[in-house]
């Protein structure tokens, strides 16, 4: 049955005036990544699934694209015969870059008109953004009538945070809400765009906790990215023969050593070693053996701590308060890091106690009360009209 949150139809029709036709309701997911920290921009594999918060967009055919943010109570009219990369990351330039993608690919989006709102947390690592990008993209398409596979309306979401808005993101973030499948993880091997749904047992649940801790993807993100980029052209100058930070072996990390300063040399070395940890996650799951699946995210927490630097020490509180509790598997934090999100892989019949406790602890020793979500994997975006 089709849900459509509360005030969304109300606002499309003072929009307009009153619908005509029957709207559109494309649905994306926000994402929560499993294994596989900052290796997505590094050619590397990552291990993400979806979650069940999503960004909704209500539309119908419009002359020229107008949009409405229910959150941020704005509204936005545009051409697109005049769009160009802003840089910027308001609300509206994401929905800009969607139209800019789709052209760029040689679509021919029509306009809508659209009220977009969301339930995902802003700044949680949470991937707030792609799920707009992801919805909206998909409205768009579904309006259009355009011939994109699944695959193509991901790409055209991700350039548009990439290339239209600036940030130094991966893949990862729209692949997952749009080809994520309901109770499996989705591995993306990023040189090559492949992608494999990899079953999540239902005797486990995902709870990610929210540090309250809030940061801009792309403070850290373009950093890292940068750092990486250093270290690749330097090896490369060296004479390796690599394309990404990826194609470096855990064998030559030695020699990495040798050649890059401290810093550099730990980030390839998270690289590398995230990789093979994710390989590894894969097989746990595949076999079964969620208990060595929850060690390696352990092992994940802390390279992306002691080797990346992109931890924060509330991220490592709530890391160290999961471990205590009874019924977790393994914990790590997730996205982009320096705030945002833990997440624990939790036996089922124990997560509302493991919530209740996680709370309160951190509280107790921090003083805010984290937001701690049990989530439901419910698969990609879905488009559907509006009965």
């Amino acid at each position: 049955m089709i849900h459509v949150p509360e005030g969304m139809l109300d606002r499309l029709r003072d929009m307009v005036g009153g619908i005509a036709t029957r709207p559109l309701l494309s649905r994306a997911p926000g994402r929560v990544e499993v294994l596989g920290n900052h290796t997505d921009y590094n050619g590397g594999i990552v291990l993400a699934a979806t979650i069940d918060r999503f960004v909704w967009s209500l539309g119908i055919p419009a002359a020229d694209p107008t949009i409405c943010s229910a959150d941020y109570q704005d509204l936005v009219s545009f051409s697109t015969e005049s769009l160009s990369p802003t840089g910027m990351h308001r609300w509206y330039d994401y929905a800009k870059g969607v139209y800019w993608a789709l052209l760029r690919r040689k679509q021919q989006p029509k306009g809508v008109a659209a009220v977009i709102h969301g339930n995902v947390p802003i700044g949680a690592g949470l991937s707030s953004s792609a799920a707009f990008e992801v919805s909206l993209t998909n409205l768009v398409a579904e309006i259009s009538q355009l011939d994109l596979k699944p695959k193509d309306s991901a790409m055209a979401a991700f350039e548009a945070e990439r290339l239209y808005c600036g940030v130094a993101c991966g893949v990862m973030d729209q692949f997952t809400s749009q080809l994520g499948k309901p109770h499996s993880s989705l591995a993306i091997f990023c040189s090559t765009l492949e992608t494999r749904d990899i079953p999540l047992s239902s005797d486990v649940s995902l709870v990610i906790t929210d540090s309250m801790i809030s940061r801009s993807a792309g403070d850290a993100l373009n950093q890292r990215m940068i750092e990486c980029q250093t270290a690749l052209k330097t090896l490369r100058q060296a004479g390796w023969q690599i394309s990404s930070l990826s194609d470096v072996t855990s064998d030559r990390l030695k020699l990495v050593d040798s050649m890059l300063d401290d810093k550099l040399a730990k980030r390839v070395r998270h690289v590398v070693t995230e990789n093979e940890r994710v390989l590894l996650g894969i097989k746990a799951l595949q076999e079964g053996r969620v208990r060595d699946f929850g060690m390696i995210m352990y092992e994940s927490h802390n390279s992306s701590r002691n080797l990346y630097d992109v931890s924060h020490p509330r991220l490592d509180l709530l890391v160290d308060i999961a471990k205590r509790q009874d019924g977790v598997i393994g914990s790590r934090m997730t996205g982009a890091g320096l705030g945002g999100a833990v997440l624990s892989l939790v036996e089922s019949k124990q997560v509302s106690q493991f919530v209740k406790h996680v709370t309160a602890e951190y509280a107790r020793e921090t003083g805010q009360v984290p937001n701690a979500m049990a989530c439901k994997v419910p698969g990609g975006v879905t488009v559907d009209p509006v009965p």
